[in-house]
């Protein structure tokens, strides 16, 4: 997903969550836990792009016959 989807759907998600009807209370879980899996979601994108940055330093060795 490109960075300007990215932010453009994650507003859509916030401003759907603050029009529904919630106690403040269950709207602030509500949001920490969005932000807890977005959190969870950068580190994973973050680890693979590391891993794959570092892929071509273990590709296996090609076989000549």
């Amino acid at each position: 997903m490109r960075k300007a989807k990215q932010k453009s759907f994650k507003s859509d998600v916030y401003k759907i969550l603050n029009n529904t009807r919630l106690s403040e209370s269950e709207r602030l879980v509500a949001i920490n836990a969005l932000r807890d899996a977005e959190m969870i979601a950068d580190a994973f994108g973050w680890l693979k792009e590391k891993f794959e940055a570092l892929g071509h330093y273990f590709l296996k060795p090609s076989l000549k016959h």
